[in-house]
């Protein structure tokens, strides 16, 4: 049985939702550009297939991918689209609202996007503002791609020098999942960091266009299938056992139930 939401049909839906222990996976991407070589979808492609990857080792309800991640600093950009970040929240948590209509009383946000990562910690305490039916989970860039990246085994194969942003990891990465969508040979110069507001000691909403006004951050010149079929595997096991440890909480929806009734005047 698929655990894909939109392919189960709805008394397959009740038998997964027993299942899969009431847990649904949503993952998080973004549409934007990705240097010049690389779809405007990586993001939301990147993270669907660890999303998929993840639920076939450790079952849950997976949602169709959320397009519609925090972008407005690469808005200048041919087809990269910015959603209000209101409009974005309240989609998001309607979203998550319905997914608990639905029976899910565990959701998962998977995210996929660098963008994406202080508007989901801010989306976090939306949840506080008033009961909710459901417990959100989180899955950070910290909690499962930042260590694979770190790790011994991926600095063993990484060739260059810097990488960030459509660079050496995502394009092998998209090498693995659609190697037609790579065009290695439109790629432009070696995205380095410009460090144009390097004299100032504090942040600013135009940090990333100051560093890397292009939208890529990197060489994709060395990537390749098999890197990214490593980072998908790591990405997606990481995954997996961080859904294996969600369904097996009790203690965060005790918690939450509990501070709830005390906010209850």
């Amino acid at each position: 049985m698929s655990w894909k939401w939109e392919e189960l049909t709805a008394p397959e839906f009740a038998r997964a939702l027993e299942a899969v222990e009431q847990t649904c996976l949503l993952p998080l991407g973004v549409l934007e550009k990705h240097g010049e070589h690389l779809p405007l979808g990586m993001d939301v492609l990147a993270a669907a297939r660890v999303a998929e990857r993840a639920v076939a080792l450790e079952p849950a309800i997976l949602f169709p991918t959320f397009y519609y991640g925090q972008i407005h600093e690469a808005k200048q950009y041919p087809g990269t689209i910015a959603i209000r970040h209101d409009l974005m929240a309240a989609l998001l948590e309607n979203l998550c609202e319905e997914i608990a209509r639905n029976g899910c009383r565990k959701i998962v946000l998977l995210n996929g996007h660098g963008g994406n990562e202080n508007f989901l910690g801010q989306f976090a305490f939306r949840m506080l503002e008033s009961p909710r039916a459901f417990t959100l989970y989180i899955i950070t860039l910290s909690h499962y791609l930042r260590p694979t990246l770190g790790s011994e085994e991926w600095k063993a194969m990484m060739e260059s020098e810097f990488d960030e942003h459509g660079g050496e990891a995502e394009t092998s990465v998209m090498l693995a999942i659609n190697p037609e969508l790579v065009k290695l040979e439109q790629r432009g110069p070696v995205g380095a960091p410009q460090k144009r507001l390097a004299h100032l000691p504090c942040a600013t909403p135009v940090w990333w266009y100051a560093d890397f006004p292009t939208h890529y951050a990197g060489d994709a010149a060395r990537a390749t299938a098999e890197k990214g079929e490593f980072l998908l595997r790591a990405y997606s096991t990481r995954v997996a056992e961080i859904l294996t440890a969600v369904k097996a909480d009790i203690e965060a929806p005790r918690l939450q139930a509990e501070y709830t009734a005390r906010t209850q005047h």
